[in-house]
C-alpha cells in the first residue's frame, strides 16, 4: 500500500514551504513518528515526521530555491515502481525532476555493487544507512541476516543487534586494548570533573612580539635555553599574584585560599597525562623554572615523580602549540579551579598604530570553576596575563637571575 508524505502546514498562515533538508534516503526503512526532513518556511525550519511504517521509495529534491505548495505530496512509503509523485499530488502538481523519477533501490543498489567488486560489503545488498554505517564503524556485514525484501540488510538489523559480543564479533581488525592505570585514573577523574564542576571559558589573543625578542635575548645570552612555557608559567604566577582572589580550590562545599604560588604543568606521557608542580613560581626565576619544568619533566617520563611532586597546584598549563593546535578549552584538573589552554603563536594581521601589519598572536583559553570564581575576577587575571606577556619587561624585573640581558 503506498503511503503518501504531504507538505505539511505548519501553521495557520503557510501555504508552502521549502525542503531544507532530507533526514532519510530512498529505501531506508522507517516508522511513524521519525524525523525524515527539515521544512523550512518564511518564519522558521521545522522538522516533519513519517506518518507511518514503510520503505521510503520516492522523494521530492530538496532546493532551497524551490516552494512546494502545502499537501503537495514530497515522499511515497511503499510506493510501487512505477509510481510518481506527480500521480500523488493532493491539490497541486509538481515539476518532476531527474530525483523524483520511480527508482527500484534493489535494482540501483545491485548496479551499484557491480561497480564496485573491490568490497566485499559492497557485494551485499543493504540500505544506503547501513552501507553508510559499516564503512564508517568497520563493520563486516557477511555476519547479518538482513530482514527486508530479498534479505536486504537495513537500518533495523543494525540497531537490534542482540549483545556487545555480538556487536563484537562482526567488527574487523580490533583488538581490545586494556587500559593503564594512568589512563583508567584519567578516565575518572575527567568524567567526574566536567560532570560536576560548572564550566566556563575565557579566550584571549595577544600580541607576543616582545615576548619573541625577550626569549631571544636570553637564548642568545646564555648556554641554557628557555621556552615560552617557561615564560608563561612566570607570567601566569605574577598574574595570581596580582589577583589573590583566583588562588582557590572549592572542596566540600568549602572555598580554600592559598597563599603559596604552585603551578601545575601538563606533561604528555605515552598512558596518559601528569601535572607536576612548579611550586613557588612567582618567587622564581625564569631560569630557576626552565631547569626545574626540565628536571620534573624528565621524572615524568622516567616514572620517578613523587606524590608531592604533582599533587596541588594553583592553577594548570597545557600548551598544544608545538603541534600547531591555535586554541582549544581544557577540562579542569581538580581540586584546582582554573585550567590554561595555550595554543601555537601564528602569524597574522594585527592592527599597531592604525596600520595593517603581520603579528605573532598567542591565544589562551582560561577554563574557570564557576562556584569558585565568578567571570568578572577570572577575566581580570587573564586581562593581567595578557598584559605581562604583551610588555614581558615586568617578567624581567621580576626575574632576579636575568641581569645578563
Amino acid at each position: 500500500m503506498t503511503i503518501k508524505i504531504l507538505m505539511p502546514a505548519l501553521s495557520p498562515t503557510m501555504t508552502e514551504g521549502r525542503i531544507k533538508n532530507w533526514l532519510v534516503k530512498l529505501g531506508d526503512i522507517v516508522k511513524a513518528g521519525d524525523i525524515i526532513a527539515e521544512i523550512e518556511t518564511d518564519k522558521a525550519t521545522m522538522e516533519v515526521e513519517s506518518v507511518d511504517e514503510g520503505t521510503i521509495t520516492h522523494l521530492i529534491k530538496s532546493d532551497k530555491n524551490k516552494l512546494i505548495p502545502v499537501n503537495s505530496v514530497i515522499a511515497l512509503i511503499n510506493g510501487k515502481e512505477d509510481e510518481s509523485l506527480e500521480n500523488n499530488s493532493e491539490e497541486t502538481t509538481l515539476t518532476k525532476d531527474e530525483s523524483t523519477d520511480p527508482i527500484n533501490s534493489n535494482h540501483k543498489l545491485i548496479k551499484d555493487i557491480q561497480n564496485n567488486n573491490d568490497d566485499d560489503n559492497a557485494r551485499i545488498i543493504a540500505s544506503p544507512f547501513v552501507k553508510f554505517f559499516s564503512h564508517k564503524n568497520n563493520v563486516d556485514l557477511k555476519n547479518i541476516q538482513g530482514s527486508g525484501p530479498e534479505g536486504r540488510i537495513i537500518k533495523r538489523d543494525i540497531i537490534k543487534l542482540k549483545s556487545r559480543d555480538e556487536a563484537l564479533k562482526i567488527m574487523r581488525d580490533h583488538k581490545i586494548v586494556e587500559p593503564s592505570s594512568i589512563r583508567s585514573i584519567i578516565a575518572k577523574k575527567t568524567t567526574e570533573t566536567k560532570r560536576n564542576v560548572p564550566h566556563f571559558y575565557l579566550s584571549i589573543n595577544s600580541n607576543v612580539e616582545k615576548l619573541i625578542s625577550l626569549r631571544n635575548k636570553i637564548n642568545e645570552s646564555i648556554d641554557f635555553k628557555i621556552s615560552f612555557n617557561d615564560l608563561i608559567v612566570k607570567a601566569m604566577a605574577m598574574a595570581i599574584q596580582k589577583n589573590s582572589k583566583t588562588n582557590v580550590s572549592w572542596i566540600d562545599g568549602k572555598i580554600y585560599q592559598y597563599s603559596s604560588i604552585d603551578i601545575s604543568i601538563a606533561v604528555a606521557l605515552k598512558e596518559g597525562l601528569m601535572t607536576p608542580i612548579i611550586k613557588d613560581a612567582d618567587k622564581k626565576g625564569i631560569l630557576e623554572i626552565s631547569k626545574e619544568i626540565k628536571n620534573l619533566i624528565q621524572k615524568a617520563n622516567s616514572n620517578q615523580l613523587l606524590p608531592e611532586e604533582y599533587t596541588g597546584g594553583s592553577i594548570s598549563i597545557t600548551n598544544l602549540g608545538m603541534y600547531g593546535i591555535s586554541d582549544f578549552s581544557a577540562i579542569i584538573n581538580q581540586p584546582q579551579s582554573l585550567i590554561l589552554a595555550v595554543g601555537a603563536i601564528e602569524k597574522i594581521p594585527v592592527v599597531e598604530n592604525g596600520k595593517v601589519e603581520v603579528g605573532n598572536v598567542l591565544k589562551s583559553t582560561l577554563s574557570v570553576d564557576h562556584r569558585a570564581l565568578d567571570g568578572a575576577v577570572a577575566a581580570k587575571l587573564l586581562h593581567d596575563f595578557n598584559n605581562i606577556i604583551e610588555n614581558p619587561f615586568e617578567i624581567w624585573l621580576n626575574s632576579n637571575d636575568l641581569e645578563i640581558i
